[in-house]
């Protein structure tokens, strides 16, 4: 019944996305391309979490672009418009909470926000005029801007292929799409794929597909050493392998999930404070990342939450192909 409900919005959606795909393949929409710098685009087709984050990251830490290298994004869930650069002490409300994790994580790389990409790269060009190579993180579908190098991600449990148009499904356009891609990066795969799983997922592509898991770190905060009972905290689009790797580090107390990009309110930030103030000596809570990120900005007006707060990293690794990967990345930049 769901599927007969759906399936006309999801007709005309698709037709309204064609429509556009086509204006901007007939050049009745104009694309626009930098020769500098070079511009590598992380995106998807679905809507919802497939590990462009995970590969953004990678790409920073394993670039050979050093203090050359940009990063933009739109900047979801901020309140603030246009350009704005992203500094270590930024706020998440201002400037997206992806964006200040990168910041965060790397923090020489020049990071900044801006709904238009063509705009956001002729800024950072005009006041960085040594930028090289600028990664832009979700936009894949912004075909305003004419990138050297598309990646699209797809998770491993709900590849591209097996879904379908918004909003009987997930994707934002047409499974078709992933023909503007240059690669194809299955993500959150198990860490022992075999060849016959990888076969099939070739066989579906019509790219160069190549295959990525994720490992997580040890716990980063204070006193995590003495710490071995956690209440998780996730705002991610999918938080269950989230939730499991914690369940691995000691007693799993507790789990609460929120919104990706969830932006805490002063009720439930009390209503954690007060928590992590009753928590015995070896309990804290533990987040993403990116949910630490976005709590930093409340700390100060919260000692216990502050003091029991911890965050799990974690990092993307290929599991075929990689060396093959950086050189048709590469090959791409210098043509």
């Amino acid at each position: 019944m769901k599927n007969i409900i759906t399936w006309f919005p999801a007709l005309l959606y698709g037709l309204i996305i064609s429509l556009r795909n086509t204006f901007y393949d007939w050049g009745w929409f104009k694309s626009h391309h930098f020769d500098k710098p070079k511009t590598i685009v992380v995106g998807n087709l679905a809507v919802g979490g497939t590990g462009k984050s995970p590969l953004v990251a990678y790409l920073i830490k394993n670039s050979p672009w050093n203090n050359s290298l940009g990063i933009l994004s739109r900047g979801y869930g901020r309140v603030s418009k246009g350009f704005k650069w992203v500094e270590v002490n930024s706020k998440a409300s201002e400037v997206g909470d992806e964006p200040l994790t990168y910041k965060a994580t790397f923090v020489d790389v020049h990071v900044a926000v801006c709904e238009s990409r063509v705009f956001g790269i002729q800024q950072m060009n005009e006041q960085v005029p040594n930028l090289e190579t600028v990664i832009l993180d979700d936009a894949f579908q912004h075909r305003a801007l004419k990138a050297d190098f598309n990646i699209i991600c797809t998770t491993f449990d709900q590849p591209y292929f097996k879904d379908h148009l918004m909003p009987m499904g997930r994707l934002r356009e047409w499974r078709e799409g992933i023909e503007r891609a240059d690669a194809v990066v299955v993500t959150r795969c198990p860490s022992k794929l075999d060849q016959q799983q990888m076969d099939y997922f070739e066989s579906e592509i019509p790219k160069p597909t190549f295959f990525a898991s994720i490992r997580y770190g040890n716990p980063i905060g204070n006193d995590v050493a003495t710490i071995n009972a956690w209440h998780a905290l996730a705002g991610i689009a999918d938080p269950v392998l989230f939730f499991e790797q914690v369940g691995t580090l000691g007693e799993l107390k507790s789990t609460q999930s929120f919104p990706d990009h969830h932006r805490f309110s002063q009720a439930e930030l009390l209503e954690l404070n007060t928590k992590a103030a009753n928590m015995a000596d070896n309990e804290a809570f533990i987040a993403t990342h990116k949910d630490f990120v976005r709590l930093q900005a409340a700390y100060q007006e919260f000692p216990a939450l502050t003091k029991k707060m911890a965050y799990l990293p974690m990092e993307m690794y290929f599991l075929n192909k990689e060396d093959l990967f950086w050189s048709m990345l590469n090959q791409s930049l210098t043509r």
